[in-house]
């Protein structure tokens, strides 16, 4: 019989698709003495069970439900890991209220990594992990706008999401009307709002 945490490392992996072991252990085994320990234990009987799969060749572990949306040697799984950082990360502050992971608007729109509601606002989220060219993000800004705009959205109005580019090294970028976040992570964000270096339309407390 599934226990209440199983079903939300089940539900975890359903929605980031793939989790390490201490990721998990983070989520949901943080308040233990032993975390590592316990996610161990618990991750064991989930692949027992067949609940959940695993590439056993890295170390520590990467899981996956079973059966698997991904496939274990997939060249994205570093992406969705990096997804799973950016939620914990932002957990550390706020857990957000909704989180959704690529969710699709159609062909001629954007396709964000994340939308999500945190602190009470909305945000389309870019997980860059490779450099792109500032033409090609201007290319994929321009599917917001085209979006924004297909949906009479006010782009100045604090219920249109604003756009959140995480990277090492921000773009320069040329759109103006639109609201565009660049930080290398959420805890640069906090800060920077701390110490009101954002404006009051892009900084949220």
């Amino acid at each position: 019989m599934l226990r209440s945490r199983d079903k939300k490392i089940i539900e975890a992996l359903k929605l980031f698709r793939c989790m390490k072991r201490d990721q998990i252990a983070r989520l949901f085994f943080k308040n233990l003495k032993n975390p590592i320990t316990a996610a161990n234990l618990v991750l064991k009987r989930l692949r027992r069970d067949g609940y959940i799969d695993a590439n056993i060749n890295v170390q520590p572990y990467i899981y996956f439900l079973n059966p698997s949306t991904v496939k274990k040697d997939s060249q994205k799984l570093n992406h969705y890991l990096s997804i799973v950082d950016f939620y914990i990360e932002l957990c550390e502050f706020q857990v957000p209220e909704d989180f959704q992971v690529e969710k699709r608007y159609g062909n001629s729109f954007m396709q964000p990594d994340i939308f999500m509601k945190w602190k009470g606002h909305y945000f389309f989220v870019e997980i860059q992990l490779s450099r792109y060219t500032t033409e090609i993000m201007e290319e994929k800004i321009q599917r917001y706008i085209d979006y924004f705009i297909y949906k009479e959205w006010d782009f100045s109005s604090l219920i249109t999401p604003s756009i959140w580019i995480v990277s090492k090294s921000p773009y320069h970028l040329k759109a103006k009307d639109i609201r565009i976040i660049q930080t290398r992570n959420v805890e640069e964000l906090v800060k920077r709002c701390r110490n009101n270096t954002y404006t009051k339309n892009t900084c949220y407390s």
